[in-house]
């Protein structure tokens, strides 16, 4: 679907320790993404942001009479900073134009780009939580074409904020019974043992192309923001017999919306449910070290335990030097990959293989002969491995890689 491209004016307010170079490349490429062309750009330092007009007097005049004078036509306003109600209701009207800010950006491309009944859901919730708290009566609910106004769902709701909670209270119970079989799913892939990898990471990483490579799968990815909403779970087996399962995740960004995080709760639990975290990230952006901080603390705030590998893709954009100050600033296992070209791809897999390890045991197994049609179906239940099957006289030898934790349930039949 062709998207309409809007004339956007752009407001960055600069707080003080704010990183403004790479806030406002942040918010630029965010506003490309929402197919948003920027014909005005104002800024202003302030020590704080004013309770009611965000920017000074004087400046929201001058911002008021640029935007009259302009040759095109504003469709939309976008700020950096969060607007409560009472600063969305005095801008719009102050400046007679619709008034968003960088979470309602953020909101926007996600409605753009869920595509699964339950990525449409999802992004339905947090749109409707975030503009019940934040923006006035009249306004919050609206639905449309434009930047900050795009839904997921057909439906537009009227501008009543208890239809609002009433719509907010069905999709919850909509999201849990979706998330019920989601659980019924990993409690199968618990039970069979197989070990997981997530990857996770800051968006526009590369993780969907990692994602092809690693499963030979054809997921749609694209060198914008949040291509990708929907967990996807691919099974692919190591050069050693063993079988894992690799989830590709939503991308994070900087200031992750809340009304998100838990919107997205049960499709983000792939990251905190797995036994190893791939955190793919962008080698060549300047920002990185910032880009993995941001990742691992949205980790840690959703639970997350289990080991990192941190991905540094796109090396192929990286000079020999710069690859060489990055590992030895990095505490954690890492490792230096092109997703595209497929560089370093095998020493990634020997990584993973490597942690895998830890959670298998390969052991040898003596089984009574009228015993050996049940143990294979329970191996095959466990997903073990059988390397070697060997018919004795009496017994049946078979040479098994096995989860350590099903170790107790075959141990009387282990040979040394």
């Amino acid at each position: 679907m062709k998207v309409k491209v809007e004339n956007v004016a752009l407001v960055y307010v600069e707080l003080p320790n704010a990183k403004s170079e790479q806030d406002l490349y942040e918010i630029k490429e965010l506003i490309n993404t929402a197919q948003g062309e920027i014909k005005l750009y104002c800024t202003q330092k302030r020590d704080s942001i004013d309770p009611t007009t965000v920017l000074g007097k004087g400046k929201l005049d001058e911002l008021k009479r640029t935007i009259e004078m302009l040759d095109c036509d504003i469709d939309v306003v976008i700020f950096s900073c969060n607007l409560n109600a009472t600063q969305r209701a005095f801008l719009t009207k102050t400046l007679d134009c619709d008034v968003i800010d960088r979470i309602d950006l953020i909101l926007d491309i996600f409605a753009m780009r869920a595509t699964s009944a339950e990525g449409k859901k999802q992004v339905e919730l947090a749109q409707l939580t975030y503009n019940l708290a934040t923006k006035p009566e009249g306004d919050f609910s609206r639905q449309g074409a434009g930047i900050g106004t795009r839904g997921p769902g057909e439906t537009k709701l009227e501008t009543n904020k208890r239809l609002a909670r009433d719509r907010i209270h069905r999709l919850k119970l909509e999201l849990k019974e979706i998330e019920s079989h989601r659980n019924l799913t990993r409690k199968k892939r618990r039970e069979n043992g197989i070990f997981t990898v997530a990857l996770v990471g800051y968006t526009n990483a590369g993780k969907s192309t990692l994602f092809n490579r690693l499963t030979q799968s054809d997921v749609y990815a694209d060198d914008k923001l949040f291509a990708t909403l929907d967990t996807t779970v691919r099974k692919t087996t190591l050069d050693n017999g063993i079988e894992i399962l690799l989830c590709d995740t939503v991308g994070f960004i900087k200031d992750l919306p809340h009304t998100l995080i838990n919107a997205f709760k049960s499709t983000l639990e792939e990251a905190t449910r797995a036994d190893l975290l791939l955190n793919v990230c962008d080698a060549s952006d300047e920002n990185v070290a910032d880009h993995i901080a941001t990742t691992e603390a949205t980790l840690s705030e959703l639970g997350a335990t289990a080991q990192i590998i941190r991905v540094y893709n796109k090396c192929d954009k990286l000079s020999t030097n710069s690859s060489i100050t990055l590992a030895s600033d990095t505490p954690v296992s890492s490792v230096f990959i092109s997703s595209l070209d497929g560089k370093n791809i095998d020493i990634l897999m020997e990584n993973i293989k490597r942690h895998v390890a830890t959670h298998y045991s390969t052991v040898k197994i003596r089984v009574p002969l009228a015993e050996s049609a049940r143990m294979l179906s329970l191996l095959h239940k466990f997903d073990a491995q059988c390397q070697s099957v060997e018919y004795l006289d009496e017994y049946t030898e078979i040479k098994v890689v096995i989860s350590k934790k099903y170790i107790d349930l075959i141990a009387k039949y282990i040979v040394f």
